[in-house]
């Protein structure tokens, strides 16, 4: 076989999984999104409605209450992908995240079945959660060990590019059902629209990550533990003790990882999930007006994601990040002041502004992640940072950002967790070597010594 006949199917591979493991994260992203963007409508839905401000933070807590199962999920899907394979774990988390999210558009409301309504949205969300809680992390980890060193951030920026769509996707739906429905309409049966997009959604994710091999990277250790095997007397426990030998060793890059976790998880779901809720309840914005600025800023933070991987790529990580966590510090007070002013023009400019800065960590984690992880651990490594980040920062942030309006009276008071966070994130740059441009490594010990390569 000729060497360009070789490279022309690495390509077509590398297409196929860029496209299988993007859809799968589009899918997550839109679920959690559409909750957010249309939390007002299913606040009225789901909740007694005398008290609408009690309303709304009830169905922000069940946002966040469903984050609860990240963590285990994390573990039990790192495990098993790191032990069974990416493609398995892959394939199973799509199936049971679209058929949760396909479930709660039939669910009834508060107004027919009382307070079975929301602890029903609540178990759905929870295993919605569950699942979702291998997704991202293999995703990006599958994309990872495909691509080659001196592109693995731009390649695998296509993962928060695709969560980037998924946002953009339910931004879009939400805009365009407030603008030509009814409110009636909305709490009747607007509402559960994209939530039964997802069915379909799935199926065809399933469909493509069926028709793909784990990657090379995984092939090659687990032939390599199935050699050591076959000379130890008892196979079971060498494999067993290995794995959990290098668990142990990956654990401080877990704790560093976390740390870095925080501006992502917080940002995401302050900036791109409550921001519309905010406009409408501090700003006096209509929902169609604050779905829209949400949806322009979206459309710029797909252009910026793979700006900022590739100048990751080329700068490094660490640098990319750092800068990032810097703005956070110094700009969040600014921004949700602005923000607080109103005007369609004005937040789309500053929503815009903090899309820059924040894309500058959203685009290069992945790729930060998967590098700070050997083969043996890497999923888990990936994974269990990443939902617990999710649990204890992304989860929570609407809920903590209405609470904080709330004990203030100073709408600008979420820019105090947006500082917080952006101090935990650069307290873990600082404890980290620069990943960009080296091969990823077969176990942990190896981590943060292959050489640098050349741009």
């Amino acid at each position: 076989m000729s060497t360009q006949t070789t490279e022309t199917e690495n390509r077509s591979v590398l297409r196929r999984v860029l496209v299988a493991s993007g859809l799968g994260t589009l899918l997550e992203y839109f679920d959690y999104a559409s909750y957010s963007y249309l939390a007002t409508t299913i606040a009225v839905v789901f909740f007694p409605s005398e008290d609408r401000a009690v309303a709304l933070m009830s169905t922000f807590a069940v946002f966040a209450l469903s984050f609860l199962v990240r963590p285990i999920g994390a573990f039990v899907w790192g495990s098993l992908g790191d032990r069974i394979g990416r493609k398995s774990v892959l394939a199973t988390t799509i199936i049971i995240m679209s058929g949760a999210t396909f479930l709660i558009g039939f669910l009834p409301g508060y107004a027919a079945i009382g307070v079975a309504a929301p602890v029903l949205l609540l178990l759905l969300r929870m295993t919605q959660s569950f699942s979702a809680a291998g997704e991202y992390a293999g995703a990006g980890t599958f994309v990872a060990e495909y691509a080659p060193p001196r592109l693995r951030g731009v390649l695998t920026s296509v993962v928060p590019m695709a969560a980037a769509g998924g946002f953009l996707l339910a931004s879009l739906m939400a805009t365009v059902l407030y603008a030509a429905c009814t409110p009636e309409f909305m709490q009747e049966w607007g509402w559960r629209i994209p939530f039964l997009v997802a069915g379909p959604l799935g199926l065809i994710g399933l469909w493509l990550r069926t028709r793909l091999e784990d990657t090379p990277q995984f092939r090659r250790v687990q032939e390599q533990e199935r050699r050591a095997q076959a000379i130890e007397r008892d196979r079971r426990a060498s494999a067993s003790a290995g794995r959990w030998s290098e668990i142990r060793a990956s654990l401080p890059a877990m704790i560093k990882v976390l740390l870095v976790m925080s501006l992502n998880a917080g940002g995401y779901y302050l900036l791109l999930s409550y921001t519309p809720t905010f406009l409408i309840e501090e700003a006096g914005m209509s929902e169609a007006g604050s779905t829209l600025v949400v949806t322009i800023g979206l459309i710029a933070q797909l252009i910026l994601i793979p700006l900022m991987a590739r100048f990751s790529d080329r700068f490094g990580r660490k640098r990319t990040l750092m800068i990032s966590s810097i703005a956070f510090i110094v700009l969040s007070y600014p921004i949700m002041t602005l923000f607080s002013v109103g005007g369609i023009m004005l937040a789309t400019l500053v929503l815009i502004v903090s899309l820059v800065f924040f894309s500058m960590n959203d685009a290069v984690f992945p790729a930060f992640f998967t590098e700070m992880f050997g083969t043996r651990s890497r999923y888990l490594g990936f994974a269990l940072p990443f939902n617990v980040g999710a649990m204890l920062f992304g989860g929570v942030a609407p809920l903590i950002g209405t609470w904080l309006i709330s004990v203030t009276g100073n709408s600008a008071a979420p820019a105090f967790f947006l500082i917080g966070i952006g101090a935990l994130s650069l307290i873990g740059l600082l404890m980290t070597p620069e990943t960009a441009r080296t091969d990823l490594v077969d176990v942990q010990g190896d981590v943060g010594t292959a050489p640098i390569r050349t741009p």
